[in-house]
């Protein structure tokens, strides 16, 4: 329900430029709610049915007409193992494929949906079946049902056919390198207008930018028909020469159709209506063949960035015509003109030993110029040319000298002088009175015994920062291996003290400490909160320590007691409960 506010701004748009036969852009506010809506988390599809479908669309063609079999999964692509080829009669013939996924919001969890698309053809009339099959999502086999194409004669009741993407680029013959404009237009059917998402772009040696993408809802021009449509318009860019093939694929999103729903504007009742549900359905495009050559590099003029089209300079102008060694000085351009500005890169400041030649940021075609001697009376000339594809010649756009007049002999604090301020003319000072820090010695670093010692300490530690590391994830993925190795230290630790301990008090409270140490990591639990019955579980009850361990722990037990009992004498039970701590050791 929180998508509604969004999907009836695009049909309000839509609606509105309806009568005036003019396309309605999607404005950006628009577009940035689309593109920021919050994403919820996926559904996964391991702890749930998988859906599974498997239709012909067109279900009814004549003999030779395509038509799409489509296979939908309710499932992330990566996790489906797809049939390299699907069973099908012979008399079937598969054509080209598509597959393409999305996520489909519906209340909170995001559900994904991946589709597998093939067109399918039969030359003679006929019930064609693609028997059910088998493929594999993640750790689980689906079954996809079967599906039937009925293939009626030719003199047969006329068909709808099947639905295609319209391609529609501005060019066919390029060179490589020109930006063009493409649409991709999905036609409505009858009063619904579905728009798309998910647009894909097909074909090897091309590029798309991004930024420069625009989608409107409005009247298209159809084989000489007006007919409302979703548009989808990009620039695309051939990078590669020779023969190439583009297609397009786009899953539709839901219709908007004429609803209950009245907005009145300037005295005009428009009637909306919500979106609809549908599964989403993939479409795909007829290729479109291009053809693309190289640029004539023998004719190249200085100067060229890529820009394709026809273009005229302004006139350029500085900001003053007198200036400083030193100060700096703008030159302002402009460039318009037939051509993509979208991909227009200004001219390069060209390198000069008397100017420092810095361009402004892009878009803009301006240079800040600064004169390092006053022996220059003009601007450096700026080389650039773009390249006209219907000529294809490069045109020359270099940005002329301007006459300018520099001041001054070198310096800027110079040139204040020479404008009648007061004050000594500046100069160096003496020499230094008294020595500066001694060196060591001349011999330089690089021949130094500890030089090679210095390079040699970045790769050592980086290599015990690895080791770190991979010490650091091994106990990460083993954490009942690293409490036993903690447990060991420990107890190692513990019997270091109980060999120094002369006391019998002393050594039973030690010993009770290092047995709790080492059994604590099978179960696993805090060593304190272990008493004598979790030892004896580890060590066994028939082991012949298993009476020591006892008095140790009744021992313990016994100093909370009024009358605290005295433990017998130290040889008596320091081998028995030495035994028992090396068994225990032995079992972690």
């Amino acid at each position: 329900m929180k998508r509604r506010p969004t999907i009836l701004l695009l049909l309000a748009a839509a609606v509105w430029r309806l009568p005036a036969q003019t396309p309605s852009a999607i404005s950006p506010a628009v577009a940035a709610q689309l593109v920021m809506q919050p994403q919820p988390p996926a559904d996964d599809p391991t702890l749930q049915n998988i859906s599974v479908t498997a239709e012909f669309d067109p279900p009814v063609v004549r003999p030779g007409e395509p038509a799409f079999y489509r296979v939908n999964v309710g499932a992330i692509e990566h996790t489906i193992v797809w049939p390299e080829k699907i069973p099908a009669p012979p008399a079937l013939k598969f054509g080209a494929s598509a597959h393409g996924q999305l996520t489909q919001p519906d209340g909170t969890p995001f559900h994904p949906l991946t589709t597998f698309l093939y067109e399918v053809t039969a030359n003679e009339p006929g019930s064609f079946t693609v028997p059910e099959f088998a493929a594999t999502v993640g750790l689980t086999t689906v079954t996809v049902p079967a599906a039937t194409l009925q293939v009626v004669e030719t003199n047969a009741a006329a068909t709808a056919p099947a639905r295609r993407l319209r391609l529609e680029i501005s060019a066919t013959n390029l060179f490589a390198g020109q930006p063009v404009r493409i649409r991709v237009l999905l036609p409505a059917e009858g009063k619904q207008t579905e728009g798309l998402r998910d647009i894909q772009f097909s074909g090897s040696g091309v590029m798309t930018d991004k930024l420069a993408t625009r989608m409107s809802i409005g009247p298209v021009n159809l084989n000489g028909q007006l007919q409302t449509s979703f548009v989808y318009e990009t620039v695309m860019t051939p990078m590669a020469t020779g023969p190439l093939s583009l297609s397009a694929q786009g899953f539709t999103a839901p219709p908007f159709s004429v609803g209950p729903i009245s907005i009145t504007s300037g005295g005009q009742t428009i009637m909306l209506g919500g979106a609809s549900r549908t599964t989403p359905v993939l479409l795909v495009s007829e290729p479109l063949n291009l053809q693309v050559r190289p640029l004539p590099a023998e004719k190249e003029l200085p100067g060229f960035t890529g820009a394709f089209g026809k273009f005229l300079t302004d006139e350029p102008r500085l900001a003053t015509n007198r200036v400083h060694v030193g100060d700096s000085v703008h030159l302002k351009t402009g460039f318009h003109g037939l051509g993509e500005l979208t991909r227009f890169v200004p001219p390069a400041a060209p390198r000069s030993r008397d100017w420092q030649i810095m361009p402004d940021s892009p878009p803009a075609s301006g240079f800040t110029l600064i004169p390092r001697t006053d022996a220059v009376t003009r601007t450096p000339a700026i080389p650039f040319c773009s390249f006209d594809p219907a000529t294809g010649k490069y045109c020359d756009l270099t940005i002329p000298a301007l006459p300018l007049t520099v001041l001054g002999d070198g310096l800027p604090t110079q040139l204040a002088a020479d404008e009648n301020q007061t004050g000594p003319a500046p100069k160096l000072s003496g020499l230094a009175a008294a020595p500066g820090p001694a060196a060591a010695g001349l011999k330089p670093l690089q021949l130094q015994g500890g030089f090679v010692l210095l390079q040699i300490l970045p790769a050592v530690g980086l290599f015990g920062l690895w080791r770190w590391d991979e010490r650091r994830r091994f106990w990460e993925t083993h954490p009942d291996r690293h409490r036993r190795h903690l447990a060991r230290r420990a107890l190692r630790r513990e019997k270091r003290k109980l060999a120094a301990a002369g006391d019998a008090a002393v050594f039973a409270r030690l010993a009770v400490n290092a047995m709790q140490i080492a059994v604590a990591p099978h179960f696993p639990a805090e060593p304190r909160a272990l008493v004598g019955g979790d030892v004896l579980a580890v060590l066994g009850e028939s082991a012949p320590e298993a009476a020591t361990v006892r008095k140790l722990f009744a021992g313990q037990d016994a100093r909370f007691a009024a009358a605290p009992e005295t433990p017998p004498a130290l040889p008596a039970w320091r081998a028995e409960a030495l035994a028992a701590l090396e068994k225990l050791e032995g079992k972690l």
